[in-house]
């Protein structure tokens, strides 16, 4: 079973991340290591916990792990900010000193490319979520 993470729930499977369960572990993994690296304010540390509820989650019932980004924990008044940190998270995991981190190899050919594609789903964010509250 797998896992997927969109954008809001009537997403198209093109604009969708689909990992397996052990892939869904190393991203969030990633992103969650990436995250202990950089300060973070309160809000931001509620997304945090959030990647990590579901990377628990995923380790007690694969395959339920999915989610969508617009269910994760935003603070609207804080939205560009904290959009913006958790691109920074991104782009923090991606580097080598983070993707070393991990106790086990990453296949970066596969993981990578997840990370670009989260990150451009958070680009297009903000827009979205103007367009979804109206």
């Amino acid at each position: 079973m797998s896992n997927v993470i969109r954008p809001i729930n009537i997403s198209s499977v093109d604009d969708s991340l689909i990992m397996s369960n052990q892939g869904t572990d190393c991203f969030l993994d990633l992103l969650i290591c990436a995250a202990g690296t950089l300060p973070q304010t309160e809000t931001q540390s509620k997304l945090i916990s959030y990647l990590k509820e579901r990377r628990e989650i995923n380790q007690i019932a694969p395959g339920t792990a999915g989610f969508d980004i617009v269910e994760m924990p935003w603070d609207m008044d804080l939205l560009d900010d904290d959009v913006f940190f958790l691109r920074t998270v991104v782009q923090t995991a991606q580097k080598d000193s983070t993707l070393e981190m991990l106790p086990y190899d990453v296949n970066r050919s596969i993981v990578l490319p997840w990370l670009e594609k989260f990150d451009a789903m958070l680009d297009e964010f903000i827009p979205l979520m103007a367009f979804y509250i109206i």
